[in-house]
């Protein structure tokens, strides 16, 4: 049986672009080994793996607000363990993504969520997430080039990277 519709055509190719942009996320992660993911340019900035579990915490918070109607960050407590494990961080993000996805299909497209006192649409709401996770791609560049790491060629086409 094929997976119920999007609300909208514009939830649904949203969909197709953060399905898009976390897939190089996915490419970012199992590439690189192991012993680099605690690399940070900075003591202010978290390693590349905190900053990959935080997006899938982000995204958590994002998608209990689809349902709530409140984004709130606060409600998840950090979970360190997953950057423990590549596998392990990789199964969090595969299950939010799968949240995310539920969700959007059972959301109502006139759904408003409230961020920080003003009002966000369900798709200015996404756009913000799809941001967020851009965002995070901008910075692992700049990790990546710092310590002279090979980024995937998904990131190099995509990207237009050398």
């Amino acid at each position: 049986m094929p997976e119920p519709a999007f609300p909208t055509p514009e939830i649904e190719q949203w969909a197709d672009a953060w399905q898009a942009a976390r897939a190089l996320t996915y490419d970012l992660l199992r590439s690189l080994p192991y012993a680099v993911m605690n690399f940070s340019p900075h003591p202010g900035f978290g390693t590349l793996i905190r900053q990959i579990r935080h997006v899938g915490e982000i995204q958590a918070a994002y998608v209990a607000a689809i349902t709530s109607g409140r984004l709130d960050f606060a409600t998840r407590p950090r979970q360190r363990a997953l950057e423990q494990s590549k596998d392990r961080l990789d199964a969090f993000l595969r299950e939010q993504d799968a949240s995310l996805l539920a969700a959007l299909r059972e959301a109502d497209a006139a759904r408003t969520i409230e961020w920080h006192g003003t009002q966000a649409t369900l798709l200015q709401h996404l756009m913000y997430l799809l941001q967020h996770e851009t965002l995070h791609h901008g910075m692992w560049v700049f990790y990546a080039k710092i310590a002279e790491l090979d980024l995937p060629e998904s990131w190099r086409k995509t990207w237009t990277l050398k």
